[in-house]
């Protein structure tokens, strides 16, 4: 079988180094230099880590992480050598891409060249090549393709290496060759790198990370990072039921990296700092532009933009203030006693259900079984968990870590809203937040009396707040809702400078009627709408109000029915020009028991004003029209004078008539110019009589 040997050769010295480093990658065997012991989870999908061990002298330490993970490695990375030492340098594997980086060798292997394109790119090279003909050396010329007929009469292409020996140029078929040897030393060191480079280009899952650290004697060092991680979630159990409910809490906790966590000091902090991803690692390559000499040009004056005064910052790096920086979890373990189980027993929480138990003992076996196993603390403006004894989760696994295992305060309550449910209420609970801890949004499951009653949502709840969680539909509740609006009704009346202003209230009426249908005392809280601008009337006072709606409370006694009436009123304001007004709009407050007598009395001058007006504004009407129709007669009389003799008699008669016609327009004419004087006159009385109008 025919081979190459430059690739052979190269593939010899390759391999045998992607071997040793798969065999280093069997990570868990071997104990890291410098492993995880701090781990801080944020609710916004980042995650803190901190490494510490101790170096010796001049020593790398190499960290290996997955591709993705470099560019908040670069972001965020933070490097301390504690007792003395320096670091000087960080190194790793570069992301130039691969056909960039291959194009930097003597042979470009970019692109998976073919046979003559390889040889094309070796010309001028010496080579030795094995053939038919035996072993031949020399310089490659040039490869050309030749074709040639077949017995059959087919054209048949082939590929031939010119090369260039001492008995002068040997045309050879590329495929009778057997053998081709480079010569050139320095051309086989680069055809060996290059044939690396794409080695390393098939797995870029994984980057190593190289610190070298510096100094005399054994050190303490301390490597930190921000990468992307799992957000944690929160799940709770409310046992009811007994004197005091138990709340517990566990955090949800996945390490989906590829180191194990063994015993490290965890914490779980609820808040949403901001963090995005930059792009770092990729290497960026700005477009230079090609400058051509250019002869014989002239100079030509520059145009300078202004330069801005810029204040100049120093900044200054705290090895103290990143020390603070670090979450104590020692600190952490001072704040809380007892020591975590990580499960409740299957007792507590297994099997088919709870009704067998006796009251009182699946919270007795809850809290003799599970102690919170976090200490609660600021953080800023965030909120911690920290756990108090040592963690370890094996690497892509997750866990669960209890958090919160204390009583509560709150009552059971039914919940009713016609918008969830038009007939029955939800059962629920009201809980108050008693511990001192910020309890994050999660999923709770209820128990009531030893038994499974129903899952509810909680959302964020700070120390001292409540919440009402509901978990299942009350079938022993109903209620009857009925709306209806009530009757407008004008509250107020006054004038402004002409302009009208009213108030009018609008009411509205709901009436829910709840029936209790068991042998026990029952509160519900009723949710009722809430819109601006409405003012709540009945009843006076409220259990509480959120933006959205009011809750009122009832209390039902046993198979006992009971009213709850809502009515609510809204003041709304108009304002209406009064020179528009006519008397049907004036006629309405006239007749109202609101408005005073002086503002009755101003509206009364006002309708006598403009009944005078109008009857002005009539007449005016009435003189134009007369005038218009005169003005017809007079254009059918010349019509028919066109049509009859002139020293007929009808001819005649038509010159008289319109003469009456003509001195009964001059008198219309007359009347008009006074009657429209009359208008503007009682018009201009109007407006400022209705500008000067000011009453209440």
């Amino acid at each position: 079988m025919r081979k190459l040997v430059l690739v052979a050769a190269v593939l010899g010295l390759v391999l045998p180094a992607l071997v040793r480093a798969g065999e280093g990658e069997g990570a868990g065997a071997k104990e890291e230099p410098v492993p995880v012991t701090d781990v801080v989870l944020f609710s916004s999908g980042v995650g803190y880590f901190a490494r510490s061990g101790r170096v010796t002298g001049e020593e790398k330490v190499e960290l290996v992480f997955k591709t993705e993970q470099i560019n908040d490695l670069l972001k965020s990375l933070v490097v301390l050598d504690l007792d003395g030492g320096q670091v000087s340098t960080v190194s790793y594997a570069s992301q130039d891409p691969t056909g960039r980086a291959l194009k930097a060798f003597g042979l470009d292997l970019a692109g998976n060249p073919s046979l003559g394109n390889l040889l094309t790119q070796l010309r001028g090279v010496k080579v030795r090549v094995t053939g038919p003909e035996g072993e031949l050396t020399g310089t490659v010329l040039s490869v050309e393709t030749k074709t040639r007929k077949t017995e059959n009469g087919d054209l048949v292409s082939f590929r031939v290496l010119n090369l260039v020996t001492g008995g002068g140029v040997k045309a050879l078929n590329v495929d009778t060759l057997r053998d081709i040897r480079v010569l050139d030393e320095n051309l086989n060191e680069d055809i060996t790198k290059a044939l690396a480079v794409l080695a390393r280009s098939r797995d870029r899952r994984k980057r190593a990370l190289s610190i070298a650290f510096s100094g005399k004697g054994e050190r303490r060092v301390r490597v930190a990072y921000i990468l992307e991680a799992p957000v944690w979630k929160t799940s709770y159990r409310l046992l009811l039921g007994e004197e005091k409910p138990l709340l517990q809490g566990w955090a949800i906790v996945e390490n989906t990296t590829d180191n194990d966590w063994r015993n490290v000091n965890l914490s779980l902090v609820s808040g949403r700092p901001i963090s995005f991803v930059q792009d770092l690692y990729t290497p960026l390559y700005l477009q230079r532009p090609v400058v051509r000499p250019q002869l014989f040009a002239g100079l030509r004056p520059q145009r300078y933009e202004e330069g801005m005064e810029g204040e100049k910052k120093k900044v200054l790096a705290d090895r103290d203030a990143l020390r603070r920086g670090r979450y104590a979890a020692k600190a952490a373990r001072s704040m809380a006693p007892g020591t975590p189980r990580p499960a409740m027993e299957a007792a507590a929480l297994g099997g088919s259900g709870f009704a067998d138990m006796p009251d009182g003992a699946m919270a007795n076996l809850a809290r003799s079984s599970l102690a919170a196993g976090a200490a609660g603390g600021e953080a800023g403006e965030l909120f911690r968990y920290a756990m108090t004894a040592p963690v370890s989760i094996a690497r892509q696994s997750s866990a669960m870590l209890p958090i919160v295992a204390e009583e509560v305060a709150g009552e059971k309550v039914s919940i009713y809203n016609a918008a969830t449910h038009a007939k029955h209420p939800y059962n629920g609970f009201k809980l108050k937040n008693t511990t001192k801890l910020a309890l994050l949004a999660g999923p709770v499951t209820v128990f009531d009396e030893s038994v499974y009653a129903g899952d509810a949502q909680l959302a964020n709840l700070q120390p001292g707040e409540d919440r009402l969680l509901s978990y299942g539909l009350d079938l022993a509740c109903a209620v009857e809702r009925k709306a209806e609006a009530g009757p407008q009704s004008l509250v107020s009346v006054r004038i402004v400078h002409g302009t009208l202003h009213s108030k009018r209230k609008y009411s509205q009426k709901t009436v829910y009627t709840l029936k209790n249908k068991k042998e026990a005392k029952k509160a519900v809280l009723v949710e009722h709408p809430y819109r601006h601008g409405w003012t709540l009337v009945t009843p006076r006072k409220f259990e509480e109000r959120t933006p959205a709606l009011y809750r009122f409370r009832v209390a039902l006694g046993a198979n006992d029915t009971e009213k709850l009436e809502v009515r609510t009123e809204r003041v709304r304001s108009e304002a209406v020009a009064l020179t528009n007004a006519d008397s049907d709009f004036v006629g309405v407050y006239l007749r109202s028991r609101v408005v005073s007598k002086e503002v009755k009395a101003a509206l009364e001058r006002l309708v006598e004003m403009k009944k005078s007006l109008n009857e002005l504004t009539r007449s005016k009407r009435k003189i134009e029209g007369d005038k218009n129709r005169l003005y017809k007669e007079q254009s059918r009389i010349r019509s028919n004078l066109h049509s009859v003799p002139k020293n007929s008699a009808i001819y005649t008669r038509y010159l008289k008539k319109m003469g009456a016609q003509e001195d009964a327009i001059e008198k219309l004419m007359n009347e008009l110019e006074d009657v429209i004087e009359a208008v503007e006159a009682k018009q201009k009385e109007v407006n400022d009589f209705l500008t000067r109008l000011s009453v209440e």
